[in-house]
């Protein structure tokens, strides 16, 4: 490598650190047609196996609510919530529209606080399992409502007849574990003129991110997935904050709904999501179409281009169109997860809805990863102590690699006084310069691109456990030695510091590694190229300074491993060579 490739070198291996956020932020748009959005204004732990009932107070007047196609409609009566529950799972249901308004998962705490209580799953402002385009049922009409149990099961019916004559009747089936809901929903037409259902919709709740969990620049954690026949799992998450666009005067809407899948692109289920969890909805009869219910906050930003950011999401999905004559009855049932984005968990489910995760074109070396770490952890229940020995055994399975790249980088130092002998003899001549440094390459068995393989060779790996480590529930409040939350930056001193700035001690000391790691590898190059190259540590710094602590964790421990094998080398052969260090 001379002076005048290392730019290119350096520019090179910038973009591939960058790969990531540049896929995500300007590659994948370009392969999605921008659909056009449909600007909306605003309007200003039970114990198991027992139901539990109590009256719901008026929804706030500023909640947000989402647009509805059904013609809004004057509650009937008082808003009655029940509650269902098994060993991991507590879902509030509503008798108005036969809502789920709430869901509790007590086996996860709610913020870093140990007496925060569980996570709670608040649905009240967009409900999930919510018809519209159906008069009379949807979520302002009031129903009649039973709780059953039966062998393990609990569950809820919920039965009303419109002044039409149209008969709905819900049966929620909650198992004694787990996070999965049958829902079977029954209409029959009871009337005299036939009812044609050729705009009805199902609902997703609204999510949002829950208290205290950051976010990391170039990243969108609130996301809707959905998969259709014979494609891979599309998600609309990295494509939402666009759909959003300036109104003609001027204003930017805080809610839309924006179409998402074509008629001729039924979807086989749909999911709604959180950095740790989801809602995913299958049916048993293909949705039609898809819609992404999404709002935003809106910071002035003195004259110049509103900033804003996704604040919640949520999703709508079009049933079968359906006719039912006269006495003509039709069911539709449902499958659905409420509950963590965990592995172990999704991978249980069918229709590739383990796919949530996300894990990208470096799926199969994530999930590896994954359950490594989770391996790890099960022999000692520690996620930090996990990930050290994690960095271990992947420095072990790299170090073959590893050893043969340094010796050849020191063959390289030892041709530094030839190569400078070519140099001054070929000055006036670059191709025969090239051809001759070749030669002298080959001739002594020495690869110049041996000293970047291991680099370029581990960077599939951290991607991966950038996947892994940026949304496993695994390490959600997972603390190790000062690091509170292994998922997040360190972030001490929040809050204190200017500009809203906190520190993170672990990628300083990432980076001072680095340096050392720099000045004791073998280097062929001249100064001004070594020089260069100690800049590399610096643009670590700024790629991992916001990033999730577990990671720079890994990177910090491997660098460390790094230097232990130079100095031991070092150590080595020195007393081989008179005492002198090579």
């Amino acid at each position: 490598m001379t002076k005048k490739d290392l730019p290119i070198f350096l520019l090179l291996l910038a973009l591939i650190l960058l790969l990531p956020v540049i896929d995500r932020r300007f590659i994948a748009p370009w392969f999605t047609k921008r659909a056009p959005a449909t600007a909306t204004t605003p309007e200003p732990e039970s114990e198991r196996g027992r139901t539990e009932a109590r009256v719901a107070g008026p929804p706030s007047a500023d909640a947000p609510r989402m647009a509805a196609t059904e013609v809004e409609e004057t509650p009937e009566g008082p808003a009655i919530e029940r509650t269902i529950s098994n060993s991991v799972l507590a879902l509030v249901f509503q008798n108005r529209g036969a809502a789920l308004v709430e869901a509790r998962l007590p086996r996860y705490r709610m913020t870093l606080d140990p007496q925060s209580g569980p996570v709670r799953l608040d649905f009240r402002s967009a409900p999930a399992m919510v018809y519209e385009g159906l008069r009379g049922l949807g979520e302002t009409a009031t129903m009649e409502v039973r709780s059953w149990t039966e062998r393990g099961t609990v569950g809820l019916v919920f039965e009303r007849v419109t002044p039409q004559g149209f008969r709905f009747r819900r049966t929620v089936e909650l198992p004694s574990d787990g996070y999965r809901v049958r829902i079977v929903d029954s209409f029959t037409n009871e009337g005299a003129a036939a009812v044609s259902l050729d705009n009805v919709w199902v609902r997703l709740g609204e999510m949002g991110y829950l208290p205290g969990e950051s976010r990391t620049a170039g990243l969108e954690y609130l996301g809707v997935d959905s998969l259709s026949p014979g494609e891979p799992v599309t998600y609309w998450g990295r494509r939402l904050p666009g759909l959003f666009s300036m109104a003609p005067d001027g204003r930017v809407p805080a809610t839309i709904a924006a179409p998402l899948l074509a008629e001729n692109r039924p979807a086989e289920w749909v999911a709604v999501k959180n950095k740790y969890f989801a809602q995913i909805l299958q049916p048993e009869e293909r949705f039609e179409k898809l819609q992404a219910r999404l709002r935003r906050e809106v910071a002035p930003d003195e004259g110049r281009k509103p900033k804003v950011r996704l604040v919640s999401v949520a999703a709508a999905a079009k049933c079968p169109s359906r006719t039912l004559e006269p006495g003509e009855s039709w069911s539709l049932s449902y499958d659905f997860f409420v509950g963590p984005k965990k592995y172990d968990v999704l991978r249980e489910l069918d229709a590739k809805r383990v796919d949530v995760l996300e894990f990208g074109r470096f799926g199969g070396i994530a999930k590896l990863l994954l359950r490594a770490l989770n391996g790890l952890y099960r022999l000692i229940p520690n996620y930090g102590v996990a990930i050290l020995l994690l960095t271990v055994l992947i420095r072990v399975l790299f170090w073959p690699l590893t050893h043969k790249s340094t010796e050849s980088m020191k063959r390289m130092q030892a041709l530094a006084p030839h190569i400078k002998e070519l140099q001054a003899k070929y000055k006036d001549n670059p191709q025969r310069l090239n051809r001759e440094t070749l030669e002298l390459y080959r001739r002594h068995k020495v690869n110049p691109l041996s000293g970047c393989l291991p680099v370029l060779v581990q960077l599939p790996v951290l991607f991966a456990l950038f996947v892994v480590l940026r949304g496993a529930i695994e390490l959600r409040f997972a603390s190790f030695l000062w690091i509170r939350d292994l998922s997040e930056p360190e972030n001490l001193l929040r809050g204190m510091l200017p500009f809203g700035l906190s520190l993170n001690p672990l990628p300083l000391v990432m980076t001072a590694l680095q340096v050392w790691q720099t000045k004791l590898t073998p280097s062929a190059g001249d100064p001004a190229q070594q020089k260069m190259f100690l800049y590399m540590p610096v643009l670590m710094l700024f790629f991992f300074y916001s990033f999730p602590s577990g990671l720079v964790l890994y990177w910090t421990v491997n660098q460390a491993l790094m230097i232990g094998q130079l100095v031991r080398r070092r150590a080595q052969v020195a007393p081989a060579s008179g005492g002198s260090s090579s």
